[in-house]
């Protein structure tokens, strides 16, 4: 009797628990499905949204990286100028305010325009007008828009910069420094080379800076131009025939600058033949403080008077 009992109580089970799960736990069975249904199919639109493109109005964090490096290289960003165009010792928010009134220079171009390899950060365009700021009673603004490693085709891209040109329209000076990039480009060059390149780069540069003074003299036809010539890096016989190249680009450039209405050349060969170790900045490319100064002091020697 203990047997079947035992059996008919295990039947009587199975079929109470069929029941409840039918009764109770299968519609709660069928909400989950339903419920977790819905997020999957969410998951699947989202997807599809994210990678068509339709969503995320907020940025990346690639696309904000690239933000910014784009803000920090541009030269002409209004907070950059702020940064970088400010001497020592003034207010940028003042300087500005007086460019209205009485000097205002700007400095174009490439590293040496910039002043790379001063530890002032001044350069030889700021160290002329800190000297001019201490001999002068005018008020001067000064604007730096050079930017290191430039050639003359970038230099002309700036042109089209509408910030670029309000200044250059305003410029009682600018200083420009360009071609020394564009030159470096047949160093490497094998020797047989080397001339046929350097005759078709000197015409690309001054047709280049033929355009880029074409666009300056439109905004302002009576600015002085302040025209850096190139020095040396190696004076020594080993290296004749890039010297050769470096004569040839110095004159021909004083030549175009001086044949320019409101342009000096500033020819710096001589002076750094006999004082590279003293004029060079750790970096063996760039002027040092003195170097820099010395550039400045042969520029002031021909600047006009401005009482």
């Amino acid at each position: 009797m203990d047997q079947p009992l035992a059996g008919f109580h295990f039947g009587l089970g199975g079929t109470t628990m069929l029941k409840f799960i039918k009764n109770y736990l299968w519609p709660v069975f069928l909400v989950l499905f339903i419920i977790g249904s819905g997020f999957f199919i969410f998951g699947v639109y989202n997807s599809f949204q994210v990678v068509s493109g339709e969503v995320s109005e907020e940025p990346s964090e690639d696309a904000t990286e690239n933000e910014e490096e784009d803000f920090i290289e541009d030269p002409l960003d209004e907070n950059d100028d702020e940064e970088t165009t400010e001497v020592p010792g003034e207010d940028a928010e003042e300087i500005r305010e007086d460019s209205s009134e009485g000097l205002n220079f700007i400095s174009l171009g490439d590293s040496l325009a910039r002043g790379t390899g001063d530890d002032e950060g001044l350069g030889f365009s700021g160290r002329v007008v800190e000297n001019l700021r201490d001999s002068s009673d005018e008020p001067i603004t000064y604007n730096n828009f050079a930017v290191d490693g430039f050639q003359s085709p970038q230099l002309l891209e700036l042109f089209e910069n509408p910030d670029l040109m309000e200044e250059i329209e305003k410029a009682d000076i600018i200083f420009l420094s360009i071609g020394g990039n564009d030159l470096r480009r047949i160093q490497n060059l094998a020797v047989e080379e080397q001339e046929r390149a350097y005759e078709s780069l000197e015409e690309m540069y001054f047709e280049t800076l033929e355009e880029t003074f074409r666009l300056l003299r439109g905004e302002n036809p009576e600015a002085l131009v302040i025209f850096l010539g190139l020095y040396n890096l190696d004076y020594s016989e080993v290296n004749q025939d890039e010297t050769e190249f470096l004569l040839r680009w110095n004159a021909a450039a004083n030549q175009w600058i001086s044949l320019e209405e409101n342009a000096v050349f500033i020819p710096t060969y001589d002076l750094f033949q006999f004082q590279l170790e003293t004029f060079l900045s750790f970096d063996g490319l760039h002027p040092n403080d003195e170097g820099y100064e010395a550039i400045a002091q042969r520029i002031i020697d021909v600047l006009p008077s401005f009482d």
